[in-house]
């Protein structure tokens, strides 16, 4: 296990991304605990014009890329998230590289177009999330993926992404059809999360003052 004496305490962290919808949702998933740690902490956004180069293999890569980066520049405490939705059809693509792949939507309708005479319509949203102390080390990682099918065209106006063509088997609604609680409670960032909250809950390190 990584050694985190070198620790500050603070009550804040840093959320290396410049994506709005993905830190209200974590904000909002956070929020949904009733703890008085979670209730302290701040997430502050990376600063304006922060970019990384996400070349990495998988999402816990990209994650720890964009972690590590910021926590060296500011010498804080840092948390990065990468996520994607695998195909099983394409052999897992689009993957990591969803957010280029999406295009203004027009990526949605790639992949219905490359399904149009396949059977197997399965596949999953997965999402990372990874935290780096001021070194830019490791200190926490997590991956969870949340299965369900593509659908033959885009339904539902909710969410963001690929969530029109993401349906819930179980529910036979797509992500873009469902409230934004409920999703806070089903999807791959909010599994990601959950275990976050609960790691920052547990931590025994002085991340709190």
């Amino acid at each position: 296990m990584i050694d985190m004496k070198d620790l500050k305490k603070i009550n804040y962290i840093y959320f290396a991304s410049s994506n709005k919808n993905k830190l209200e949702e974590i904000k909002s998933i956070l929020q949904s605990y009733k703890s008085k740690r979670l209730n302290k902490l701040k997430i502050k956004s990376a600063p304006e014009g922060f970019y990384v180069k996400e070349d990495g293999k998988t999402f816990l890569e990209n994650a720890f890329k964009k972690a590590s980066f910021l926590s060296k520049k500011l010498n804080k405490v840092v948390f990065a998230e990468d996520s994607g939705i695998e195909v099983f059809a394409l052999e897992g693509k689009p993957g990591i590289k969803s957010a280029r792949f999406f295009k203004g939507g027009k990526g949605m309708l790639e992949i219905i177009k490359k399904l149009s005479n396949k059977k197997n319509r399965k596949c999953c949203f997965t999402a990372a999330i990874v935290v780096t102390n001021e070194k830019g080390k490791t200190i926490f990682k997590i991956q969870k993926s949340w299965y369900g099918t593509i659908t033959y065209k885009p339904i539902g106006n909710n969410g963001f992404g690929y969530d029109p063509i993401f349906l819930i088997p179980n529910l036979n609604k797509t992500s873009a059809q469902i409230s934004q609680k409920l999703k806070n409670k089903l999807s791959h960032r909010a599994l990601v999360t959950k275990d976050f909250a609960k790691w920052l809950i547990k931590t025994n390190y002085k991340l709190f003052p």
